[in-house]
């Protein structure tokens, strides 16, 4: 799936992540976000049955920090409202919440 600034590319394997997160079955998904020069993040997000495994990767990014990818195991995964009245997905429950994942609603 690939999120840039105008919207969100393959968007239904998102769906079928989370119908499959809710049913506690196992399933992965990896989502591309683009930074607004053009540079690639990615998030590999595993779920088990139980925790939500995500990998964070700006390697590819020319502004990232090149620490290479680092991992996190969070609890679950909610929607959030922003100021502005946008509405994310995001991670809850992480353990080190150093890169922690969002992704706008359609």
């Amino acid at each position: 799936m690939v999120v840039l600034h105008g919207g969100i590319r393959n968007g239904g394997k998102w769906n079928t992540f989370m119908k499959k997160v809710e049913n506690k079955q196992q399933d992965q998904v990896r989502v591309t976000k683009y930074t607004i020069e053009g540079g690639p993040i990615i998030y590999e997000l595993i779920y088990d049955g139980t925790a939500i495994q995500s990998t964070y990767d700006d390697s590819r990014d020319l502004y990232g920090s090149k620490q290479g990818r680092t991992t996190d195991t969070c609890k679950g995964i909610w929607t959030m409202k922003s100021e502005q009245g946008n509405i994310f997905y995001v991670l809850t429950g992480c353990e080190k919440e150093e890169n922690p994942f969002s992704m706008p609603m359609r």
